[in-house]
């Protein structure tokens, strides 16, 4: 069965007189297609159709404006897709900081959709580009009256745009609809507190900036779901934040164990040949990686001024248990290892 397309030419409506010539020569009318066609089929593949030159003309030209008006629209579309994740463009990312900590800059949530949407409009891009050429070449051929010759369609690139960019789309509309941040009250959620950890004497800051009462918890299909949440002690109008006991936790859960793995190893320098500093308690508490580094007390004396300033002491903990990595990041004088427990409370409330 072959099928011919015969360009419709004003009014959209029924043309009894064109059918009866396209079936005197053996073709049989199936109907309107887009009301842009009639639509003529025949099984005899040899059957030849002959539309007027002028017809064919009008229809290539008001074929190329709609393939032009599409190509502004896909234009637009490029533009604020990839202007949406911006921040994650090749030319903003540190590829020195890449190339040490590649799972956390692919986990930032704009870097892994912005080379994701790159890939997909530049596959449907070049689909636009090919299909424009050849109906470019078409036409031309069609002027000058010679035969043009077919070519392989573009619709397996536009197809394999759209799948790569499906997860791009899925992660804009839950970032439109509210879905990428979610936040919840500290009381009963688990996590270890400042309080716990100085003690209850502790004198807790009462800036909300400085006390979170609630817990950030955000994540959407590329940006992994994470936590985070921090506590000072309190301090003086001139007195600088630095210098009082505080406690930041941050968690995310990866979408595979190898990757929170990877995290957990970049994190701690494994990876990098820089772990001195950290120590591998193994599989405690029902974790499945644990690393301790001790941060000394440091004082440093600044050279113009002459003025001393000492820096706490303190430590950094990082707790792997699945797919899920907890990073605890502790100044004060206590030691943080006694309060593993603790922090695995608090990774297995997650």
């Amino acid at each position: 069965m072959q099928v011919h397309l015969e360009p419709i030419q004003g009014k959209v409506e029924e043309n009894p007189e064109l059918n009866a010539l396209y079936q005197s020569f053996g073709w049989q009318y199936w109907g309107m297609f887009h009301s842009d066609f009639f639509v003529f089929a025949s099984q005899d593949l040899q059957a030849q159709a002959h539309t007027d030159p002028d017809i064919l003309d009008y229809a290539l030209k008001r074929f190329l404006r709609w393939k032009l008006l599409g190509g502004l629209l896909l234009s637009l579309f490029n533009f604020l897709l990839l202007g949406l994740y911006y921040n994650g463009a090749t030319w903003n990312v540190d590829w020195t900081w890449f190339r040490y900590f590649p799972v956390e800059t692919l986990s930032d949530g704009v870097t892994l959709p912005f080379f994701l949407a790159l890939a997909g409009l530049g596959l449907m891009d070049l689909a636009y580009l090919l299909g424009l050429a050849h109906l470019a070449r078409y036409r031309r051929a069609v002027k000058q009256g010679i035969s043009a010759r077919g070519q392989r369609g573009t619709g397996w690139l536009t197809a394999a745009g759209m799948l790569v960019l499906l997860p791009v789309l899925v992660n804009t509309v839950q970032l439109y609809a509210g879905l990428g941040y979610t936040p919840y009250d500290l009381d009963d959620s688990g996590f270890v507190t400042l309080t716990e950890i100085e003690g209850e004497d502790a004198s807790i800051s009462r800036r909300q900036l400085y006390n979170m009462d609630y817990i950030s918890h955000g994540g959407t299909l590329l940006d992994p779901e994470s936590w985070y949440f921090q506590q000072y002690a309190s301090f003086g109008q001139n007195q600088s934040p630095s210098d009082v006991p505080r406690l930041e936790v941050t968690a995310v859960r990866y979408p595979l164990e190898l990757l929170a793995q990877l995290r957990a190893e970049e994190m701690t320098g494994i990876l990098t040949n820089n772990s001195n500093d950290w120590v591998d308690l193994g599989t405690v508490e029902g974790t499945d990686q644990a690393f301790y580094a001790v941060r000394e007390e440091r004082t440093h004396t600044n050279e113009l001024t002459g003025q001393t300033r000492t820096f706490l002491p303190g430590g950094e903990l990082v707790l792997r248990k699945g797919n899920t990595v907890l990073y605890a990041d502790y100044y004060g004088h206590q030691d943080l290892s006694d309060y593993l427990p603790a922090f695995v409370r608090t990774l297995n409330s997650l």
